[in-house]
């Protein structure tokens, strides 16, 4: 690995080159920054080859995006949040520690923090059981189901996808329509139901993905975020992804 020299300031990153330190401290601070990066991205390697000798299972999120290409729009919500229900009580039975007083199953019975939905969010976001940003779209997508869920008038949902926090949710969308690659398949902008279809769509999948990956990347001692979508990454990204990518087409393809 190379070594800096006064004539090459610009070896340094912008940061550690903005420090208001002596040549030497900053050479000293570039030099470790460079082989911890290093043996990261040394570990994320590894961590990606040990995950891609595993299998996925998406039997289950196949069967849901199915229902989110064709159920009727006001049962979405209700099916997506029921989904993630399941898959976050899943979650936390995996990373809870065993022999916790009065047993796992306690935490999520009764009065047990883990009762339901919006507890399981509040916790994995609290404790870094799953990417926070993420909890967030969840929590949005569980908000739209309290609110589609108390409206008799079948009418209100003329707008109901580009109001409160349904209208939130990350406009994912865009990005096919805006990808000069893509745009045979996606012409132009989404109407607002199909839109939501297809949020909901990538928000499944990345549930999977992260269920199945997050916590493993933590036990390696990696960065989630880095490790699970950055270079090299795991195989199950591109299997999640691929099943997502046919839902948008399908999607896109019914206009609906």
């Amino acid at each position: 690995m190379a070594s800096p020299t006064e004539a090459d300031e610009d070896w340094f990153d912008p940061d550690i080159t903005a420090l208001n330190l002596g040549y030497g401290e900053k050479a000293g601070l570039q030099i470790y920054r460079n082989y911890t990066r290093s043996f990261q991205e040394h570990a994320i390697k590894r961590f990606v080859e040990t995950i891609d000798r595993d299998r996925l299972d998406v039997t289950d999120l196949q069967r849901l995006l199915g229902l989110v290409v064709r159920e009727d729009a006001r049962f979405l919500p209700v099916i997506v949040c029921a989904f993630a229900d399941n898959c976050l009580k899943d979650t936390f039975k995996a990373v809870l520690p065993d022999r916790i007083p009065g047993g796992k199953a306690s935490l999520f019975s009764g009065y047990g923090p883990l009762t339901d939905l919006a507890k399981r969010i509040q916790l994995a976001y609290a404790f870094d059981v799953l990417s926070r940003d993420l909890m967030h779209e969840l929590d949005r997508v569980r908000a739209a189901r309290n609110a589609i869920s108390h409206s008799w008038d079948v009418s209100t949902l003329t707008d109901f996808f580009t109001k409160g926090r349904v209208a939130d949710i990350h406009p994912i969308e865009e990005m096919f329509y805006e990808r000069e690659e893509l745009t045979k398949e996606f012409p132009g902008a989404f109407e607002p139901l199909p839109a939501f279809r297809i949020r909901l769509t990538w928000i499944s999948g990345r549930l999977v993905y992260e269920a199945a990956a997050y916590n493993r990347a933590k036990q390696a001692r990696l960065p989630p975020a880095r490790a699970l979508y950055g270079k090299p990454a795991p195989k199950w990204l591109t299997q999640v992804s691929k099943l997502c990518f046919e839902a948008t087409k399908e999607i896109a393809k019914q206009g609906r």
